[in-house]
């Protein structure tokens, strides 16, 4: 499912040296702007809405730059939904999407793709922003769209900025897409880091017309600096994922850092409690051992 012509491999290379070109020039501008962000968690509502798995989407975002710390979020996001919900649900219910990057574009890290296609090659595969910018934009509004018109909610598991998501909302809105429909869009993000990474006025948009949720930063949560040894033989070794693990740890050496930060978005989207190291390794590599899923 990565466009990969000649065409948009050269589109994206252009695209890719102006983004980065322009977030270079307008860094200190990026920074202090971010200042004004804000960065509490979002309190949500008693009624807030939550995630049904019969009839909602989840679009997880990767950019894969500057670091690598999406190799293993992408392992561990297919090891949370194909445990609670089976490997079949997956193709009918989650749209993988690469190179979701702001205007850091120009350290996009080639390498990802072996991890995306080991994490998500099975399960309907996974699309390629990097590659292909406007065209994959284009594709995730749609499969957006065909959610929302049937009364479903979408969900944004924003890993990194927020400037690929308002490019979908902008084709949203050219399919025809209301201002009440695009509020069925639910964007989940942890971090001021990951904020000031994109350019203002596109997380702004995103801010103003979907429920967007300011989570806490799963840096707390979700990274171990120095490796946890446990944590690594218990994911390398698992029956059903452990080729994937294996994949990202090769990818992003977990002896520097067990690092999957970004599934905090995904542990709120699922409703699966506060996250941690020693919950993810019990509940979702000890405890689940086999394809099914949970529920």
């Amino acid at each position: 499912m990565r466009p990969g012509s000649p065409a948009s491999r050269f589109g994206a290379a252009v695209n890719r040296t102006l983004r980065a070109a322009f977030g270079l020039a307008f860094f200190s501008v990026t920074l202090c702007v971010g200042c004004g962000l804000p960065s509490a968690e979002t309190v949500l509502p008693h009624d807030a809405k939550v995630f049904n798995p019969a009839e909602d989407l989840i679009s997880l975002h990767y950019d894969h730059a500057p670091d690598k710390d999406d190799g293993q979020s992408a392992a561990a996001d297919r090891t949370l939904l194909q445990a609670q919900f089976g490997a079949d649900w997956i193709p009918e219910h989650v749209v993988a999407v690469s190179g979701t990057y702001g205007w850091l574009g120009g350290t996009f890290q080639e390498a990802s793709d072996a991890v995306m296609d080991s994490a998500w090659s099975d399960v309907g595969g996974w699309l390629s922003a990097n590659d292909d910018w406007h065209g994959t934009a284009v594709d995730v509004a749609e499969l957006w769209n065909a959610t929302l018109s049937t009364g479903g909610h979408v969900w944004v598991k924003e890993g990194g900025p927020s400037d690929f998501t308002a490019e979908v909302l902008e084709q949203l809105e050219k399919l025809g897409a209301s201002a009440e429909t695009i509020s069925r869009i639910h964007v989940v993000q942890h971090a001021t880091g990951n904020q000031v990474l994109g350019f203002y006025f596109p997380l702004r948009r995103v801010q103003a017309s979907t429920d967007y949720r300011r989570i806490r930063g799963g840096n707390i949560t979700l990274l171990e600096f120095g490796g946890d040894d446990a944590f690594v033989e218990a994911a390398r070794s698992h029956a059903v994922v452990g080729s994937i693990w294996t994949a990202a740890f090769d990818y992003y050496d977990p002896e520097f850092a067990i690092d999957f930060s970004d599934s905090a978005a995904t542990y709120h989207i699922l409703g699966l409690g506060p996250p941690s190291l020693e919950d993810f390794r019990t509940r979702f590599l000890s405890e689940w051992a086999d394809g099914d899923g949970f529920r």
